[in-house]
């Protein structure tokens, strides 16, 4: 099997391809995989180092750009789809997966004009610009929520759940303490924004950080801040005394979640899906300004399972993020249910549910 994963942008999209690729690889060794991007996405930095071929587009977004932005868009679209056909040329693959962003959109539409199988992999509850328009003409849909099926031609469409990267449920405990020096005697809050971290949930733990009463609490901190806020997040907890392990990013998520009793995160898809599939109880604070709102609908959906608080960026302070991660961490059988309710509603086989309806479509 030849396939092509055309998008990426940020981990939302790109681990759920990097996934599939493994989970093919894994069935044939023979077959061939190629990632398609943009030149200024996550995926030039991370696909090199997984070992997997990357070749980049010139593209760029046009949904919330100004005006001029959106105008430099329309003009170097053309070229990326004249690309396009040359890459298809080249590569000839069997199928060419969307997994969303900008990059994703010319190969698709190059892909179904070459009469090629098309496929689109969508990861949250409300589908992005790119994904809505392509879902017109591709041959098939996987998704992550049945609210998203609305938004795509009947019958296109089937829930898969987001794939996952593998072991995310099999690190231990002991071997996550160990890899990242954390003390096992004590509670572990894991705070994530998203591979690029959240500026505002920086802020307000470093304001978190600075207020009296956690001398004599048992709890420790693993933070993911994204590269512009760890050296203020570092020096925050410095300063507090308490004890944390600040990284701009974390490539080892299976450990971190191996080693988390309790995430603050943001509610992109992906990062929901891996929460779940190991089993970690959430306190969720949408992005406010995600594209339709959809991360404020993927955290409800997490919510209503039992695994998630959902709090509100605007009405949420470090006075009350504080109290919500110091009754929950005292609360332990709340946390079991919460993660016994993650772990129900996570679905770690998705790559292997995708893949096999691709080589049945193919065959």
């Amino acid at each position: 099997m030849k396939v092509i994963f055309a998008g990426g942008g940020t981990g939302g999209h790109l681990y759920p391809a990097i996934a599939m690729a493994r989970e093919i690889l894994k069935r044939d060794p023979a077959s061939k995989v190629l990632f398609i991007g943009a030149e200024e996405g996550i995926e030039a930095r991370i696909l090199p180092e997984e070992g997997l071929e990357l070749k980049t587009l010139r593209i760029m977004g046009l949904k919330g750009k100004k005006m001029v932005e959106q105008l430099q868009a329309l003009q170097v679209l053309p070229r990326a789809l004249w690309d396009s056909f040359g890459l298809l040329r080249s590569f000839h693959p069997d199928a060419v997966v969307g997994v969303g962003g900008y990059a994703s959109g010319p190969l698709v539409l190059a892909a179904f004009l070459s009469r090629r199988k098309t496929l689109l992999q969508e990861q949250n509850s409300i589908p992005g610009l790119t994904n809505r328009i392509l879902g017109r003409v591709v041959d098939r849909i996987y998704t992550a929520y049945s609210e998203s099926h609305s938004y795509f031609p009947k019958g296109k469409a089937l829930q898969t759940g987001n794939p996952v990267r593998e072991g995310l449920d099999q690190a231990g405990r002991e071997e996550a303490m160990k890899h990242f020096g954390l003390d096992p005697g004590k509670k572990t809050v894991l705070i994530l924004g998203g591979s690029r971290g959240a500026h505002a949930i920086n802020l307000m733990v470093n304001e978190m950080t600075r207020r009296e009463g956690w001398s004599g609490r048992s709890l420790q901190f693993l933070h993911q801040t994204g590269e512009a806020d760890y050296e203020s997040v570092l020096e925050a907890y410095a300063s507090s005394g308490l004890e944390a392990v600040v990284m701009p990013y974390i490539k080892e998520m299976g450990l971190a979640y191996g080693a988390a009793d309790l995430a603050v995160s943001r509610a992109g898809a992906v990062a929901l899906s891996e929460l779940c599939a190991a089993g970690v109880p959430m306190l969720l604070i949408p992005f406010p300004y995600a594209a339709d709102d959809h991360q404020m609908r993927n955290a409800c959906v997490i919510a209503d399972t039992g695994a998630a608080e959902v709090l509100v960026q605007k009405d949420l302070g470090p006075e009350k993020l504080e109290a919500r991660i110091g009754a929950l961490l005292q609360d332990p059988d709340r946390l079991g249910r919460m993660g016994k309710a993650a772990l129900g509603h996570g679905r770690p086989n998705a790559a292997e549910v995708i893949v096999d309806d691709m080589e049945r479509m193919l065959n």
